[in-house]
């Protein structure tokens, strides 16, 4: 609920602070005394339209705060989290306009757009009288009003399952279809691609054997060459180390009979020599793999070419040459399961549009039967405040489009989780006039009026907490006022009302009351909110009945009003 607004340098209002209540608060006041700067300062921080008009002579800027308790209000705690904004138990709303034509929004002092202010306005606060933010007037609550009396929440929750379900389906089709699409256009490239690979008969670490192979080959002359110079120092007739070495080992040996250490000496010798003879005998089986052949030299160019094709055109690496040729296998393989899978989902897909075509098609009865009853209450609550000759109708359509995604009767219609209908409120205000959209014809007093009789039949199931209605009372009197006071004040027993009345008879039924003064101080003008104690309140509603002087026979039926309105105090 709305518990705390004040308005710096806004119209008239210099700095002005006012405390709601729950329940009933009235406003009253003298024409012209700035009621509806509270209503307008509200729509403003609310996100509404505002002009640089607004900002007070002399100031800068013109500032907005609201404060609103939001303790049981979920939807608006999950909006302020899905925003990244600060979530408590109270919410603080900040609207300023600059006198220069900048406005500036902010919700629990974080910056926001005016339209992310607006859209959470739409869950705190409904404003119905000469102003813009009123949810009656757009098309798109209407459905929703016309679903929440017939307290269709089950049917549409179970259409809502059917409908994500049925577009899953959809979507997976639209993938199978797509990719199908995508492997037919390259369903050759893909064949070639994989004759091309499998015909090369790729082996994982044949490119490095084949290019240690390509490096002896192109250098066996010069190789053959360092082999043979080497052999002929450890074999050489003239210069042999292996005879040296013998020669040395045998001194050795000769000597170590004698020396200790010499002998020691002599075994590490040994194997150097063992060491010494393997290395010339390897160097010499080496020397005798050696040999020049161009043929194979060139068949090793042209495989390695072969391979750095390959590589080029689908890997670097022969692994992941090989690797693609597993990939396009495995496409190659989908094509002929394409059908069969696409064949099968369609089938359920059709399942699917069935079974959410029949629960639309019960929740469309269901709501043309709603429609009738809604009509026939709604009409019933207009009598009673005082538009008796007043025709209301839920106006039911569907829309037809050859893409739609239902068909009834050999045509198409839109449909969506909520059904096929669109929902249009119509009035006839008098008799003999057509049915028009009701944002199209009716009145501010029509308006608040049509809507207090829909929050009427809809007291249980209203998901905004405030209401704010500008003078409702426009062409009511008597009996007729009693019964809107008495309406109001029903409703106000489950949501917070603001009510700006002129009349007495429904200034009585108020649980608060409030009266706003112009004074003059100076040079300059201001407006002030009083709230009135129970004595200042009988004298306000005094004042109501008889005007600016308040008697004594005026007072008596101020106090009966307040009494009728309020018998159980």
């Amino acid at each position: 609920m709305l518990k705390y607004l004040h308005l710096r340098q806004f119209a008239l209002a210099e700095d002005l602070s006012v405390e709601f209540e729950p329940g009933l608060n009235i406003v009253t006041g003298e024409t012209g005394a700035g009621k509806s700067i509270l209503v307008g300062a509200v729509a403003a921080v609310l996100g509404g339209r505002v002009y640089t008009e607004i900002v007070r002579t002399g100031a800068e800027k013109a500032v907005v705060e609201a404060v609103f308790g939001i303790s049981h209000l979920p939807a608006v705690k999950a909006f302020l989290a899905q925003k990244g904004l600060p979530v408590q138990e109270e919410l603080f709303l900040r609207r300023e306009i600059s006198v220069r034509g900048a406005t500036r929004a902010f919700i629990n002092d974080s910056p926001v757009t005016v339209s992310t202010l607006a859209e959470l306005g739409d869950d705190l606060v409904d404003i119905h009288g000469q102003h813009e933010h009123q949810s009656l007037l757009r098309r798109d609550t209407h459905r929703y009003y016309l679903d929440a009396y017939g307290k269709l929440q089950p049917v549409l929750q179970e259409l809502g399952r059917k409908y994500a379900r049925l577009k899953e389906l959809q979507s997976r089709l639209e993938e199978l279809r797509r990719k199908q699409r995508e492997l037919e256009e390259k369903h050759e490239l893909y064949a070639f691609q994989l004759q091309e690979i499998e015909s090369a008969r790729l082996v994982p670490g044949e490119q490095e054997q084949l290019e240690a192979e390509r490096r002896l080959l192109m250098n066996s002359e010069k190789l053959y060459e360092i082999a043979g110079r080497l052999l002929q120092i450890f074999n050489g007739e003239t210069l042999s180390v292996l005879e040296m070495m013998g020669e040395v080992d045998r001194g050795l040996q000769e000597l170590g009979g004698y020396s200790r250490d010499l002998a020691g000496l002599h075994q590490e010798f040994r194997s150097a020599r063992i060491v010494l003879e393997e290395t010339a005998r390897s160097i010499e089986a080496f020397q005798n793999t050696l040999e020049f052949d161009p043929n194979r030299l060139e068949e090793i160019e042209a495989r390695l070419n072969q391979i750095r094709l390959l590589q080029k055109k689908y890997g670097p690496t022969i692994e992941e040459v090989l690797s693609y040729r597993d990939t396009i296998q495995s496409r190659l393989a989908l094509r002929e399961n394409f059908v069969f899978e696409i064949e099968r989902v369609q089938k359920e897909y059709q399942r699917a549009l069935q079974q959410y075509r029949e629960e639309a098609l019960q929740l469309s009865r269901r709501r043309h039967q709603v429609a009738r009853e809604m009509e026939q209450q709604v009409q019933q609550q207009l009598a009673l405040l005082g538009m008796p000759r007043t025709r209301f109708r839920v106006q039911i359509h569907w829309q037809e489009n050859p893409s739609g995604l239902l068909e009834v009767e050999g045509k198409r219609y839109d449909a969506d989780e909520l059904g096929l209908e669109h929902v249009e409120f119509h009035i006839s205000p008098n008799p003999g006039e057509d049915f028009k959209p009701l944002n199209k014809i009716a009145s501010g007093g029509e308006i608040s009026r049509i809507m207090l009789a829909l929050k009427s039949i809809l007291v249980e199931i209203d998901r905004i907490p405030t209401l704010i209605f500008d003078e409702i009372d426009v062409g009511v009197s008597g009996r007729i006022a009693r019964a809107v006071g008495r309406s109001i004040q029903q409703l106000a027993r489950s949501h917070q009302v603001i009510c700006i009345t002129h009349l007495p008879q429904i200034a009585s039924h108020g649980k608060t009351h409030f009266v706003v003064e112009k004074y003059v101080d100076g040079q300059r003008t201001f407006t002030r909110v009083v709230r009135l104690s129970d004595e200042n309140r009988i004298s306000e509603i005094a004042k109501l009945i008889s005007g600016e002087r308040v008697t004594e026979t005026a007072l008596a039926s101020a106090r009966q009003l307040i009494e009728e309105a309020n018998p159980e105090e």
